[in-house]
């Protein structure tokens, strides 16, 4: 034992992350993506079941006194529902892969949403904290100048007043970046660490010149959950041609074949006195009957079923084209939403550019109060409104970069912001 203190662990070492970092983690964890990429497996079981129509049905029962088996063989020659079917077994493969995509095209969206209200919390708690600091620095000169008798209790309670509010707004900032971190979490479907380190800016990549008709052309032709009602509307017209299949004939071939094997009986003259030396069983030859035929049935009259099932199916076509046009309608909206938030910030953002850099309004108002040309109190309040041209700027930068997420994501292209090639489905 040296006696020495032991050593403590060093702080643990900042986990960079990035957008794209955030995205990977959410294709792999994320709940409702895991959720969404069990449609494959439930779409190639409805595919089999589909399919069967194609094959034959084969049936066996067998009978133990006397021992026989009776075998049914049945394979359709003509359904009317077959090519629905097939085209139907196409539909919900596409279906799946759409819905998937479209479930993906969400989660982007909203990690991208979160991931940027991660950034602005603490962009808005670093200024803060800035400014909390400057605010009791000149709490600190307030008391010496009071001390000396160059201001009043006044300026000084003021001053106090501005940097303890200061602080209360530094905490709640703070809580809202924690907030903001937990949001996301949620979203990625894990844990980051304390000492996570968030990177990268505002994203706001959106073209130059927005032409929103033409940009309403791309939504109509690129957003998945458009493709997927269009397809499950496909999948309604197919359907009811596989519920009237029955108002066709059915054509097929069958058979019903009898197999009975070779079995032991007694012989028919046998005497036990006279033949007690000889066996008193013989074997009985089996037989096999192997009928084919071919069938065709037609149902012509079935209570209204028919007509009910079609009542039914149209019913649901009519709900699916009416949705069709609502989603239309609200895309139509969503991007020309979006198409005006963009250009209300770019304005904003470009009459702040014009304005000068807070850092040296800063400088310029120490040097006027080292030159005696600005009192305290005078400065302080210059500094407020420095804090909220910056406070401006970063929520113009903010909004920006939302509009621009929603765009992306009203145009069907949130996906295109992943690096690589969009990520396959979960096992």
């Amino acid at each position: 034992m040296t006696g020495l203190a032991a050593t403590p662990p060093p702080p643990p070492t900042p986990t960079t992350y990035s957008l794209n970092d955030c995205l990977k983690i959410a294709v792999d964890h994320n709940p409702d993506l895991r959720v969404a990429s069990t449609q494959f497996l439930k779409a190639k079981g409805q595919v089999i079941q589909l399919h069967a129509i194609l094959y034959p049905t084969l049936q066996a029962q067998g009978l133990t006194t006397p021992l026989e088996f009776f075998v049914q063989f049945n394979q359709v020659l003509y359904n009317h529902a077959t090519f629905p079917q097939l085209r139907l077994s196409r539909l919900t493969t596409e279906q799946a892969v759409i819905n998937y995509r479209q479930v993906l095209d969400d989660i982007v969206f909203q990690v991208r949403q979160a991931f940027t209200n991660v950034l602005a919390a603490r962009d808005q708690a670093e200024i803060y904290r800035k400014f909390s600091e400057e605010k009791f620095k000149a709490v600190t000169s307030a008391h010496l100048l009071y001390d000396a008798g160059q201001i009043q209790k006044s300026v000084v309670t003021n001053i106090q007043v501005q940097a303890d509010v200061s602080k209360v707004t530094l905490a709640n900032d703070e809580l809202s970046y924690t907030q903001a971190k937990l949001v996301l979490e949620n979203l990625l479907g894990q844990s980051l660490p304390d000492s996570a380190h968030f990177t990268g800016d505002y994203s706001t990549n959106v073209p130059a010149d927005l032409d929103t008709g033409a940009l309403i052309g791309v939504a109509l032709r690129d957003r998945e959950d458009l493709k997927l009602l269009q397809s499950q509307r496909l999948s309604s017209d197919q359907q009811i041609q596989i519920d009237m299949q029955n108002a066709y004939p059915i054509v097929g071939i069958s058979s019903n074949s009898t197999i009975q094997p070779p079995a032991l009986a007694f012989a028919s003259a046998f005497n036990a006195e006279a033949n007690y030396n000889e066996p008193s069983t013989v074997v009985a030859a089996g037989q096999t009957q192997l009928p084919l035929s071919f069938y065709a049935t037609w149902i012509f009259f079935d209570g209204g079923l028919l007509r009910g099932k079609k009542m039914s199916d149209k019913a649901v076509i009519a709900s699916q084209d009416v949705a069709l046009t609502q989603l239309k309608q609200s895309i139509t909206g969503e991007v020309s939403g979006a198409v005006s938030r963009i250009l209300t910030q770019r304005k904003s953002l470009k009459a702040m550019d014009d304005q000068p850099n807070p850092d040296e309004l800063r400088r310029l108002a120490e040097a006027s109060y080292q030159a005696g040309e600005l009192r305290q109190l005078d400065k302080v309040n210059l500094e407020n409104d420095i804090l909220n041209q910056e406070l401006l700027h970063l929520t113009s930068q903010y909004q920006l970069s939302l509009a621009a997420a929603a765009l992306d994501h009203a145009l069907g292209h949130g996906l295109k912001i992943i690096q690589s090639d969009p990520p396959s489905p979960h096992p």
